[in-house]
């Protein structure tokens, strides 16, 4: 019977790897006449960042030269975040690929030509409706949009690469605990997933990767489940890109697609209501489309036995928003109770798609500020503050705190100085704390040296904090009818939309871990680039003792930012890392060099003045995170810049390679 491993130390089918790895690079090492006996082999760690399909192709290309020039048999792991997961995952599917390199071909190959179709995508969601217990948000934008992006459906499961990669680099693919990130428990935040384990990088919590998924109670599995497959796997790393209105435009085109249904008045009555929900994100007219779902609504009896029938007259657009979710809410529950009419060749379609739309709306009106517009921020706060001058809540500070923590984020994003908020914000938060004990009070003096990226970041934790302890600290507003009380019900099911997993540690009895971590029954996970761009903390794992870290950066904006985020977050970890000093951020190469236990790193950022010229900004801008798939052209241009990265400085990796050895 599996049970959870509660310890830092390697995985036994890791460790066997490592040991096999090893003589291979022991090998390489003599044949670029760089002697060295076993015990001396460096251990050494390709990393890929995220960023999209720009991190795939990429990654893809960078690999494509390292194995033509006979490097990458020198690596011990291969790390990934985000897009870079999902070249890896189209690599591995192929047994030993970095032997010959033809499956890199292969997968630049169905990149720029092949696709998935809507029916086998509906097919996948379906399976997932059955079998996954937790079916979120993750479970649509892998099966509908990720297989989009990545031209394949893959049904392999992870710990099927356990014994049939002994010539490759050991994978690892990371992810963050959300729930842990919003707790600020930095250690027990960085999650990976490998062939033998997956668990909590930093903190020593690990099951059997076949296992995960499945339900333990106190350290011991009592119900197994279905491994997660590679597509849920690549959705799930992928996440960051992952938006409802990109899901909701996708639904839209379902529904196009299902041609011999678009007289169907039930069909016309959901796309009408996705249209309507696309129309709070765009600020599309939606007048015709109101008399449209009205005209189809004629006769339909809401869950609580009322007419429906949608009126936006005088009601702004968050209340529009309410209205639209309560109606879909209403469809999607009685849609087969009334349209009997339905041929049964059609049903099982219309069914995922029901179903589908129903998780998605569920999870609608908890983004009331993601890919809002400025507009409807400032309804926001408007209502907000409506809400706190009623009589009944004027002497009452928790409607206050709330809008206050919502000024402090609007006013960040907005560029308006936020500084005057932090003091008002502190006298409201004075006395409270969260169950773990911790006091949500903002350090004033650090808060304003703290850069704007994190600032933003805080403002938003502490927005989901404060509403996570909010009908602890008031309880006689729980089930008060004040929109104060209902955007509070919102915010909390915005943190618990995407990447929902039975929690392995429920119920343990481990005094290392946070007893919050313990306490869950699911916790869940999303893309790590939404807190590190770049999945040092895998090599950073002490029991892995790398020695060399080569780090291939396909990251937007700031090329350097996430070797400056990491050595934070080793500072605050008292994790060893080299320092970071650098006056040029164009150069297609630079190295930090390890002192002590921290390991060597090497930076390779993905456009430079090295590859580009004088058309850097061109490149950068070419290849954006959001955007569409690239075409063929697009996907060779992009794999050539990368590969020149590793050509243009082949005998500066060896050299770098030959110094690592020499030090041990």
């Amino acid at each position: 019977m599996a049970q959870v491993r509660i310890g830092h130390s390697l995985s036994e089918g890791e460790n066997m790897y490592r040991s096999v790895r090893k003589l291979s690079v022991q090998k390489w090492l003599v044949k670029n006449n760089i002697p060295c006996s076993l015990s001396k082999v460096p251990n050494i760690a390709i990393l890929g960042s995220g960023g999209g399909e720009r991190a795939m192709v990429g990654m893809l290309g960078s690999l494509s030269k390292m194995g033509e020039q006979g490097l990458l048999d020198a690596a011990l792991y291969m790390s990934g975040v985000s897009g870079s997961t999902w070249c890896m995952a189209s690599l591995y599917e192929k047994a030993n690929w970095s032997s010959d390199m033809k499956q890199i071909k292969v997968v630049a190959e169905r990149l720029g030509h092949s696709s998935v179709s809507l029916k086998d995508k509906v097919w996948k969601l379906k399976k997932y409706h059955q079998t996954n217990d937790n079916f979120s948000l993750t479970d649509v934008w892998a099966a509908l949009l990720v297989t989009t992006i990545v031209k394949k459906i893959d049904e392999s499961t992870l710990s099927n690469y356990q014994t049939c990669h002994d010539q490759d680099p050991y994978p690892i693919y990371t992810v963050i605990d959300q729930d842990c990130k919003y707790e600020h428990l930095l250690r027990e935040t960085f999650f990976e997933l490998t062939p033998h384990e997956v668990g909590y990088t930093l903190a020593g919590a690990f099951v059997e990767t076949s296992s995960f998924g499945s339900i333990f109670n106190k350290g011991v599995l009592t119900t197994p489940k279905p491994e997660m497959d590679m597509t849920y796997l690549q959705g799930l790393c992928g996440s960051a890109l992952a938006d409802v209105e990109v899901i909701l435009t996708t639904l839209k085109e379902w529904l196009k697609d299902m041609k011999t249904l678009k007289d169907h008045n039930g069909v016309q009555l959901l796309s009408t209501m996705v249209d309507l929900q696309l129309c709070q994100y765009t600020g599309c007219d939606h007048a015709p489309l109101l008399q449209t779902a009205n005209e189809l609504l004629e006769g339909k009896m809401g869950l609580d036995g009322s007419t429906l029938k949608l009126n936006f007259k005088g009601k702004n657009s968050i209340d529009q928003n309410k209205e639209i979710h309560t109606v879909t809410s209403a469809l999607c529950h009685s849609f087969f109770d009334w349209h009997k009419d339905l041929k049964d060749s059609d049903f099982e379609e219309v069914d995922v798609f029901v179903k589908t739309l129903h998780k998605v709306n569920e999870k609608l009106p908890a983004h009331p500020l993601k890919g809002a517009s400025n507009a409807y921020n400032e309804e926001l706060l408007k209502k907000l503050n409506d809400s706190v001058k009623r009589e009944e809540l004027q002497s009452h500070d928790g409607p206050r705190l709330i809008l206050q923590a919502l000024k402090l984020y609007n006013n960040i994003i907005r560029g308006e100085d936020e500084t005057h908020l932090v003091d008002d914000l502190n006298d409201l938060l004075k006395g409270k704390k969260m169950e773990s004990g911790r006091d949500l009070r903002i350090n004033k003096d650090e808060w304003v040296k703290t850069d704007l990226k994190s600032r933003k970041q805080l403002a938003l934790g502490l927005q989901l904090d404060i509403c996570k302890s909010f009908f602890s600290w008031f309880p006689d507003l729980k089930n008060a009818r004040f929109y104060i009380s209902e955007f509070v019900e919102w915010m909390l099911k915005s943190i618990y939309a995407w990447g929902a997993n039975y929690n392995f540690l429920h119920k343990m009895n481990a005094s290392d871990l946070g007893q919050r971590l313990l306490k869950r029954k699911t916790t869940h996970f999303e893309d790590a680039g939404l807190l590190e761009n770049s999945p040092y903390m895998s090599a950073l794992r002490a029991e892995r003792e790398i020695d060399l870290i080569i780090s291939f950066d396909f990251s937007a904006g700031n090329p350097m930012e996430t070797l400056t985020e990491t050595a934070k977050e080793c500072k605050k970890l008292d994790i060893s890392f080299p320092a970071i000093n650098y006056t040029k951020t164009d150069k297609d190469f630079y190295v930090f060099k390890g002192l002590k236990k921290a390991p060597t790193v090497i930076h390779i950022p993905l456009f430079n003045v090295a590859n580009c010229g004088s058309e850097l900004e061109a490149y950068r801008d070419k290849y954006r995170t959001f955007q569409g798939a690239y075409s063929p052209e697009m996907i060779e241009d992009l794999m050539k810049k990368a590969g020149e990265n590793v050509l243009n400085n082949k005998e500066k990796l060896l050299r770098e390679i030959a110094g690592i050895v020499q030090q041990k």
